[in-house]
């Protein structure tokens, strides 16, 4: 892409952005009333699994401040699959389209809007404008009227900037560890899949990333199997996988000619994959999404970021992490150096069974 072609899609982009705002950025601003019970709606449609499960913080902490508040969330397809037990959610809207949704969450009288993306799209005006909450909360949002409170946090972690609109809500008890709440039968398939592996200690690989950047290549996924299968012969290595990347995963397992790599192949959705990591003694991912998982299930594991920004953002709530990144000036994922990562297999031992050191 030329630069010239850049600076146009740039100003295009500025301009609906400005059009945008004359029309819809306008409300009469408002201020909390914490005296009383309060309903919150959580916009989360992006379907970001990442940010649903760093969303479970601030859903614990509110409720435990204030037992009487209602909880809603707004949720994509996919990352509603991660709070469907989540016993501090008392509402969970999926995101069925622009007019049907605004039907649905205006009858509902929120008290606080909470939206915590930095680009306000054309769909998130309308939204915002006539869902018609007493208090909408954004991000970095000064200068827009249709916000009443705006956190600045350029820099901060997600985490940090949890904490900073939990700190208006007067909740000052945050406690960073995720929640991923499974059901006593998805644990029990979780298990149950574990133990068939003929009772060897298991790592999770995971080398899907929903961002560029961020997937393992075929070879480098081979090579780096092959590393992991080196260090710990005895393991078995099950390759996490979902419905749409299934067949390629088996392609590769058949290509890694290892009797001890396994594809996940009955998993359909993140909670299955979630119920294999939480029975796992080591994960391995490129991805944040099953970062924040193993995170939650206090799992212990080697992830891969593509740059200290990345890091800095979304980096593992976790005393039981090892993090790599790629090789400079590289941004991708498969140029983390291999011995940097046989290494980090070895420093991985001290937090693992004595069965699989």
């Amino acid at each position: 892409m030329t630069t010239m072609t850049r600076s146009l899609q740039s100003i295009i982009r500025q301009s609906k952005q400005s059009l945008w705002r004359s029309i819809f950025d306008h409300k009469k601003r408002n201020t909390f009333d914490l005296d009383r019970p309060t309903k919150i709606l959580f916009d989360q449609k992006e379907d970001l699994i990442g940010d649903m499960i760093v969303n479970t913080v601030a859903f614990r902490a509110i409720k435990k401040a204030h037992p009487d508040w209602t909880i809603h969330v707004l949720a994509g397809a996919a990352n509603r699959e991660v709070i469907n037990s989540n016993p501090y959610v008392d509402k969970i809207y999926p995101f069925s389209g622009l007019w049907s949704t605004l039907r649905t969450l205006r009858q509902e009288r929120y008290d606080i809007y909470y939206f915590h993306k930095n680009k306000v799209t054309l769909r998130d005006f309308v939204l915002l404008k006539y869902i018609a909450s007493k208090v909408n909360v954004g991000r970095n949002k000064a200068g827009f009227r249709l916000f009443d409170y705006s956190i600045e946090a350029p820099t901060d972690t997600e985490f940090d900037r949890f904490a900073r609109f939990l700190e208006l809500l007067r909740v000052d008890d945050i406690d960073c560890q995720y929640d991923f709440h499974l059901t006593s039968e998805e644990l029990s398939r979780g298990k149950s899949y574990i133990t068939r592996l003929s009772g060897r200690p298991v790592i999770a690989f995971n080398r899907y990333g929903h961002r560029r950047g961020k997937l393992f290549s075929r070879s480098r996924t081979i090579q780096l199997i092959r590393e992991i299968n080196r260090v710990y012969r005895e393991a078995a290595i099950v390759m996490l996988c979902s419905p749409e990347t299934r067949n390629e995963t088996v392609q590769i397992q058949r290509e890694q000619g290892l009797g001890n790599v396994h594809a996940a192949t009955a998993t359909q959705t993140i909670r299955d994959s979630a119920a294999i990591v939480h029975y796992a003694d080591l994960v391995v991912t490129p991805d944040t999404s099953i970062v924040h998982i193993a995170c939650a299930f206090d799992i212990p594991q080697i992830c891969v970021y593509r740059d200290r920004t990345e890091l800095k953002l979304w980096r593992p709530v976790s005393d039981k992490a090892i993090v790599l990144l790629p090789q400079s000036p590289s941004r991708h994922v498969d140029d983390v150096d291999l011995a940097e990562f046989s290494q980090a297999l070895e420093t991985a031992r001290a937090w693992l069974p004595p069965r699989l050191v």
